[in-house]
């Protein structure tokens, strides 16, 4: 009977060591992270139209708003190795709004990201909703790094991520080139609702320069589908705990018919100084020359001013300011519609705390 029990009790502690082995090994092929960010900032702007019918414009506005230096969002992502150096990855990702408490997007959950993929040694191929190659290949050489604090993104980008998108990524040593094409799954017109781009960054040391192609085409109608096209052309060079950016972007929006709705050239220059390894100075300028707008006479060119500053209090915790004045349009080149009645400026101030987890 003792050899029986010590057999047992053998086997049992064999088969507890191989199932906590399999599960370790199970463990380290694949993961499933949490991760989000929580982002708030009161915000200041003057000149805004009233509220009140009947009342003169000029109105100034202090607003508790969300979105300041990240947009907050809540995300799952993970990964699984497939051996032989591939791995499968995906990601959920929606956006949310810290002072409100609601969904950033009624009707989409994952409005952000929500893409499956692959990866190994010849890059990266994804499928799914996802950002446009132009949003992905800029944001270092963008002098706030995409802060909505102030920087014109929309007028920059365009929108910044397109569903039913297919994208390949591939890097090797500083570069970095990807690709994505975005099916408009429009009955008898492959190209209505589809959008392409194409994207190259170079980082040699100090230096970075990036160069990217983004297109977004409207439905198809009787007469053809419109288009927004933009290019980009941008540098940067790091010196010391100082950088500098600068980038030049070309836009040319087209009717269905093929008129020209808008052309314009944007223009951008910045400085980030690493004052203290807690503190980012920042300072930006942006220019836009518009050539053309449909219905517009002698289109006045915007310009915008910024200087935002960053304090981290952690790793996971900052919180920020930011100053701007934009001249020919509202804050992050607003319409001037937007503005009251007879103002063509706006000046705004952000104060501001987020947290990544």
């Amino acid at each position: 009977m003792k050899k029986k029990e010590r057999a047992i009790r053998l086997g049992t502690v064999a088969a507890m060591l191989v199932t906590s082995w399999m599960g370790d090994s199970a463990l380290a092929q694949s993961s499933v992270t949490l991760y989000g960010v929580a982002d708030t900032y009161l915000d200041y702007s003057n000149n805004n139209p009233s509220a009140v019918t009947g009342q003169g414009g000029g109105k100034s506005v202090v607003k508790l708003s969300s979105t300041g230096l990240s947009g907050p969002r809540w995300g799952i992502r993970g990964t699984e190795d497939l051996g032989g150096g591939l791995s499968a990855l995906f990601v959920l990702e929606s956006g949310f709004n810290v002072d409100t408490g609601t969904m950033a997007e009624t009707g989409r959950l994952f409005n952000r990201q929500a893409f499956v993929g692959i990866e190994g040694a010849y890059g990266r191929l994804t499928l799914g909703r996802q950002y446009t190659t132009i949003y992905e290949t800029l944001p270092n050489f963008a002098p706030l790094y995409y802060s909505n604090t102030y920087e014109p993104l929309v007028v920059l980008l365009g929108s910044p991520r397109e569903d039913n998108a297919v994208k390949y990524r591939f890097a090797a040593g500083g570069l970095t080139v990807q690709g994505h094409y975005a099916f408009g799954e429009q009955a008898g017109a492959i190209q209505g609702n589809a959008g392409l781009g194409v994207g190259m960054v170079y980082v040699a040391g100090p230096f970075a320069i990036a160069g990217t192609y983004d297109q977004g085409n409207g439905p198809e109608t009787a007469e053809g589908h419109s288009k927004i096209r933009k290019a980009a052309l941008a540098g940067s060079y790091s010196i010391g705990p100082a950088s500098i950016v600068a980038g030049y972007r070309w836009g040319h929006d087209t009717t269905a018919a093929g008129a020209t709705a808008l052309r314009d050239n944007l223009w951008w220059a910045g400085l980030r100084y690493e004052l203290t390894p807690a503190l980012m100075l920042s300072a930006a300028f942006y220019y836009d020359d518009v050539k053309s707008r449909t219905g517009v006479v002698n289109p006045p060119n915007p310009k915008q001013y910024v200087v935002q500053g960053i304090y981290s209090l952690s790793k996971r915790t900052d919180v920020y300011g930011a100053v701007a004045y934009a001249r020919n349009s509202g804050l992050n080149f607003g319409d001037l519609k937007t503005l009251a009645a007879g103002k063509e400026s706006q000046t705004g101030v952000a104060l501001g705390i987020r947290h990544k987890f």
